[in-house]
């Protein structure tokens, strides 16, 4: 069925019902003059299983038809979508039928023997009206999308605006999208975005950690297995990418896959069949893959190159917090008013030195860190920004902190930039600091600091 993106009066097809075969092929001989796209039946039961309220169809049909009403076909199309042109045509010539039959919706009545000029002006007209509510739905539709959009993916930064943009133009494409960004930037929000304005949005969203899963478990965590596979294999198991059927699998962290996996990944999409662990049955599957990673893939010396090709096919960039600063205030606001909402506080307009702070900060952890932040700010009572998050701001008095206030700030500061420094490596901290593993342990549990918020 042709989407109303590509949608045009020439893509709009015609459908001829009557039992009569003569009369049929009469009818298609006369439309394929003029249009491309013309379908003939005998009945009505199968049409209506073909429509939907978006079909671009005009309908012409027969009143009486052993199998089928043309008017209770009628009355069942104009309730799935009143915008169906359908004309009716009868050689019972009845003023009274053709009221009744106006009464539900039938775009036009014409006697037998049917009148020629008629009929192809009345079939254009109809065309024409089909076009316009289609071409209206089309544009209420994208109206609706960018409102959504706006409303899930917060900011307004020309990077963002250019993501939502593309977000848009490859949901509706049924093919593998890579999403990029480092940690914490909202890249399963994207993934589920494109599946939820995607054909496949009734279908499952099924996701992965692909570095979640230790090496031995990949391919059964993908592949699934049947019983009796391996030692603990006491029953069979569906695996993510036979679960995902009908609709998208989001697999997060893909530079985590093992090599092995890597290469049976890559023969399920070019062949589009897998075998579960310890089966010899190739089961047939259908889903959208969409992927992402916080790592460069592009000649990436442990992931695969040709796997890589047929992930990005298209391609979502998501920008660090630090290279949208325009951002910042905006998503800390809708946070915290989100925030005070949950826990009925009532929200303060932020101060200028908290506004500052922010601005100032280089959120290592990204929006997930701009989350925590926030929530601890309402949590505070919206009295001002978190100390620890803006260590020596000059905007901030350091005459407010007490002095142990001032040197967990410092500590908690100087532990979160080592972090960013070392991209998480906590070894590389430890040995930087000269710290402790256990006084290390002690300091991020006070500090709530999450280690993995700083892996790139």
């Amino acid at each position: 069925m042709t989407q109303l993106s590509d949608l045009n009066q020439q893509s709009i097809t015609i459908i001829v019902i009557d039992d009569d075969k003569d009369v049929r092929e009469n009818m298609v001989d006369l439309l394929s003059t003029q249009y491309q796209h013309i379908q003939e039946f005998d009945s009505p039961k199968p049409v209506l299983a073909r429509l939907n309220a978006q079909s671009p169809v005009v309908i012409i049909t027969d009143l009486r038809m052993p199998g089928g009403d043309g008017l209770e076909f009628s009355k069942k199309v104009n309730a799935l979508d009143a915008n169906i042109p359908v004309i009716l045509m009868t050689g019972y010539g009845d003023i009274t039928i053709a009221v009744e039959a106006m009464k539900y919706g039938v775009y036009d009545f014409i006697e037998k023997p049917v009148d020629t000029d008629r009929l192809l002006k009345s079939i254009q007209r109809a065309v024409d009206k089909r076009f316009l509510s289609l071409s209206l739905l089309h544009a209420r539709q994208k109206l609706e999308e960018h409102q959504s959009i706006d409303q899930r993916i917060i900011g307004h930064c020309s990077m963002v605006k250019q993501l939502k943009q593309n977000l848009l133009k490859f949901a509706p494409m049924d093919i593998p999208v890579l999403i990029s960004g480092e940690t914490g930037t909202g890249k399963e929000l994207v993934a589920r975005c494109l599946h939820d304005y995607s054909d496949r949005s009734q279908g499952p969203f099924v996701t992965l950690n692909c570095a979640a899963i230790p090496d031995h478990l990949a391919e059964a965590e993908l592949f699934g297995y049947i019983k009796g596979a391996f030692t603990d294999a006491s029953s069979s198991r569906v695996g993510k990418l036979e679960f995902a059927t009908g609709g998208s699998l989001f697999l997060d962290e893909i530079e985590s896959l093992p090599p092995s996996i890597q290469a049976k990944l890559l023969r399920v999409f070019q062949d589009g069949v897998i075998t579960p662990l310890g089966s010899n049955k190739e089961i047939h599957t259908n889903f959208r893959i969409i992927s992402a990673s916080k790592d460069d893939l592009r000649n990436h010396v442990s992931f695969r190159q040709d796997l890589y090709f047929r992930l990005q096919v298209g391609e979502c960039n998501i920008p660090p917090l630090r290279q949208r600063k325009e951002d910042i205030l905006i998503l800390f606001e809708y946070f915290v008013r989100k925030n005070c909402d949950s826990f009925t506080i009532t929200y303060s307009p932020l101060s200028h030195a908290t506004e500052q702070a922010l601005l100032n900060y280089d959120w290592p952890g990204n929006i997930r860190e701009l989350i925590n932040v926030a929530t601890r700010f309402v949590i505070n009572g919206c009295k001002d920004i978190d100390h620890a998050l803006v260590a020596g701001n000059d905007l901030i008095e350091d005459a407010e902190m007490s002095l142990k206030q001032q040197v967990d700030a410092y500590e908690e500061n100087l532990i979160r930039s080592k972090l960013s420094q070392h991209k998480g490596k906590v070894s590389a901290v430890l040995e930087d600091l000269k710290l402790e593993r256990r006084t290390f342990n002690q300091k991020i549990t006070r500090f709530q600091i999450i280690t993995a918020d700083y892996k790139k």
